[in-house]
């Protein structure tokens, strides 16, 4: 005879098999990826890696010559999917171990991570 604790134990387990069911057809992804973007998500930008040397340039001269950088960055939010947030300021300090640095602006400062960096501009 079961117990309370198998019959749950059974239910987290079919719950796992089917939210691990992640096979999609490409119409359903479409269709998926367009009712997400009404919502206002969308998947994270590509940066190559030009452009990926262009921001870590940018980001550390903010640093040596003190001037005030606008950066826009990716936050996630449901999987791949998120939005993207945009901040200005000056670089006061870099992180690099956890790959993150601080930007300070005349109300606020923040840690932002490198890797979710979308653009960088003066």
């Amino acid at each position: 005879m079961g117990t309370k604790g198998d019959t749950v134990t059974m239910a987290k387990k079919i719950e796992n098999l089917f939210g691990s069911m992640r096979w999609t057809l490409p119409e359903q992804r479409a269709a998926l990826l367009d009712h997400y973007a009404e919502r206002g998500l969308i998947e994270k930008p590509a940066v190559d890696d030009d452009e990926f040397g262009e921001i870590c340039f940018r980001i550390y001269d903010s640093t040596q010559y003190d001037y005030a950088i606008n950066v826009k960055w990716f936050v996630a939010q449901k999987g791949r999917l998120g939005t993207l947030e945009e901040a200005w300021g000056v670089v006061r300090e870099i992180e690099a171990v956890r790959k993150r640095f601080k930007l300070a602006n005349d109300s606020n400062s923040r840690w932002i991570n490198v890797e979710d960096i979308v653009s960088v501009t003066k």
